[in-house]
Order: C-alpha cells, then structure tokens, then sequence
C-alpha cells in the first residue's frame, strides 16, 4: 500500500530565506491497538478479535519486559534499546535525578515504507493562534495557553502568561526567594 502524507507549509520565522518553510503534518486522528485490530478486520473477517488483542498486548508486555531487562529488542517494526539517564553522584541511582529511558529506532519494516511514502504538501498554513489546555502533573494546576506553536511544556514554576514580546522571542530573569 502506498502511503500518503498530507502536510501544510509553515513560514520558518527564525532565518532571514523568505523562501524557507517548515511542515506540519496532517493529524487525521489517534489510532491505538483495538483501533489497528478494527482495521485488520476490516481487511480480512477470519481475525479472532479477542485472540488477536491478546496476542498484542502479551506481545507489548514481553517485549517491554526484555527491553528493560538488559535485552535489544527487533519487534520488527522498531528496535529498543534500554539505557540509564542522568549522572550517578558518588556511583549510586537516585530517582531524584536519574531515570530509565528506551530509545526507539526504526527497523527494515518501518524504514521500508518509509520509502513507499510520499508527501502531499496542501499549500501554506493561515498562521493562526491555537489554545492549549495544559495540566502540570506535579501540581496538577491546570492552564490554558495560546500558541502559533504545537509543543507546549509546562516546568512549573519556570512558566507563567506575559504579554507578547516584540520580537517573538523574550527573556525573564526568575527571582526565586528562599
């Protein structure tokens, strides 16, 4: 099957090339496992459903479980690899500031149909403002934002709302008190 992504154009705001644009792909939606399942009964009826979902999620589960016991992982479609973040002071793990990371990278099968895709540029995106609902986990506050930008990230208590810098781009000096 021959892929298509669909993709609008973005004026790159950063540079001084007129001509340079970034893209933003189409979204058309969120797919997640019984979405996929859906989809492969739609091409061929014979699939048990349940068996199938099964298959998938103890496939997930293990391949989950050798990755984070040391393990690469080939799932076919991408391979995982397990490494340890953050500088251990004196040799000893604090989750403080160390964590568990697994990089993906893509395998044969994903960089195959990469290949097989093309991209259908729609023309250049209206530069609108789009909200943002964000929710600090920490904290659990919760604000709403405006953005010409998708990635939003919130490190309480580094982001607050300020009025739009001239430029595009502002600096603040934060005071913390003791």
């Amino acid at each position: 099957m021959k892929n298509v992504l669909k993709a609008w154009l973005r004026k790159t705001q950063l540079t001084i090339d007129p001509t340079e644009y970034n893209t933003q792909v189409v979204v058309r939606g969120n797919m997640g496992v019984t979405d996929i399942i859906d989809e492969l009964l739609n091409e061929d009826a014979e699939i048990n459903r349940e068996a199938v979902l099964n298959i998938i999620t103890r496939y997930n589960r293990k391949a989950a479980d050798l990755a984070l016991s040391g393990y690469n992982v080939n799932t076919g479609l991408v391979n995982m690899r397990s490494s340890i973040k953050g500088p251990l002071f004196g040799g000893k793990w604090n989750p403080n500031v160390n964590w568990v990371d697994v990089t993906l990278t893509q395998s044969e099968e994903l960089y195959d149909a990469i290949n097989d895709t093309t991209v259908e540029i729609l023309g250049e995106k209206d530069e609108i403002i789009e909200s943002y609902h964000v929710s600090t986990p920490v904290t659990k506050i919760t604000r709403n934002y405006q953005s010409k930008v998708r990635n939003v990230e919130e490190n309480e208590p580094q982001l607050s709302t300020v009025g739009e810098p001239a430029c595009g781009i502002a600096f603040r000096t934060w005071l913390c008190k003791a």
